[in-house]
């Protein structure tokens, strides 16, 4: 269920670097289609398509000559979406007067919490595929950990700038404008306490958090047992984070929150970054109200959508994004889009 309903349009301007002219990556086509209606403008051709053995065939069907070029692509992992970003960046650089790229999600930046040995950093090699691409620009959102920007190397490549953006702005927003729907906000765990802290704040409500209690041999966490720092019963509580992914951290805060009394549980989530056992597990919780409502931006195409609950429900980001594409093309400030969380 597609809750979008702003139907404004955003006027483009010729900036130096010339006129403005859109490339969609197969990544999330919809998304970036509706982008471009946003922006008023015509997605350029390009075909991009796989060999039979899978390697990717990319080819510019547009002239480009003398164009500010904006990329959209989401780097997902479901296909080398970053290796069809290079090939997309090589098929214009040397026409385009300038070449920059806008991702509403970027892969590999869930697991970066280096706490053994032997653990790796994945996101700086993503960083470092795209600095090297011949990109000027970027803008990314809503990052896994405050330091992903920070992997990106603005010196030794043509990348100058890096956008990085919240996109939780929008959750935020549409929560204020429905705040009569809930009571209080409910942060999962001890990590993700300092944001919803901050969205509470925004929200004028009160915040409580979940102090989960694991099983010292199987590491499973027990409802029963695990706290709620702060009083729930009979309230519409509301946890907002960044992503979503296998849902074992949804499944259990709800599953607590119901236990100890909450009459509600919805969930805001910027990116439904979902792997193959997230509708199996989802799915059924939305069906049986264990969990009552989830808010997505789908910055990431969502498979099987006709199959999930009517109470999951898509929130579009492509105003925002739309915004931040013309700031960037008419070098814009971007200091009123940010929020601090």
């Amino acid at each position: 269920m597609d809750k979008n309903k702003n139907k404004k349009r955003i006027t483009m301007k010729k900036s130096r670097f010339g006129e403005f002219g859109l490339i969609i990556a197969n990544s999330h086509t919809s998304l970036g289609l509706e982008v471009a209606k946003k922006l008023g403008v015509t997605s350029l051709e390009i075909e991009s398509k796989p060999f039979p053995n899978n390697e990717l065939d990319v080819r510019r069907l547009s002239d480009i000559s003398g164009k500010d070029i904006c990329i959209f692509s989401s780097l997902h992992s479901r296909y080398d979406t970053i290796k069809e970003l290079r090939l997309i960046c090589n098929s214009v650089k040397g026409s385009a007067a300038r070449v920059f790229g806008v991702f509403p999600f970027v892969r590999d930046g869930k697991s970066d919490h280096v706490k053994r040995f032997g653990e790796t950093v994945a996101y700086k090699d993503v960083a470092m595929e795209i600095s090297s691409s011949g990109l000027e620009v970027i803008a990314i959102f809503d990052q896994h950990s405050s330091q992903h920007p920070s992997f990106y190397d603005t010196t030794h490549y043509r990348l100058r700038t890096v956008h990085h953006v919240y996109l939780m702005r929008i959750l935020i927003e549409y929560a204020i404008k429905h705040s009569g729907e809930f009571d209080s906000v409910l942060a999962l765990d001890d990590g993700g306490f300092k944001r919803n802290k901050k969205i509470a704040e925004l929200l004028n409500k009160d915040v409580s958090f979940i102090i989960k209690e694991r099983d010292a041999s199987t590491r499973k966490i027990n409802i029963e047992k695990s706290k709620i720092i702060g009083n729930i019963k009979g309230q519409k509580v509301v946890a907002f984070d960044d992503m979503l992914q296998n849902g074992g951290t949804l499944e259990a805060g709800a599953k607590i929150a119901k236990y100890n009394g909450a009459k509600e549980i919805s969930f805001f989530l910027v990116h439904n970054d979902f792997s193959d056992e997230t509708f199996n597990r989802i799915n059924p919780l939305l069906e049986n109200g264990t969990i009552d409502k989830i808010y997505i931006l789908e910055t990431i195409p969502l498979q099987n959508k006709e199959k999930w609950h009517k109470n999951l429900i898509i929130i579009s980001p492509a105003d925002f994004i739309a915004e931040v594409i013309k700031r960037i093309h008419e070098e814009g400030h971007m200091r009123n889009l940010f929020i601090e969380l």
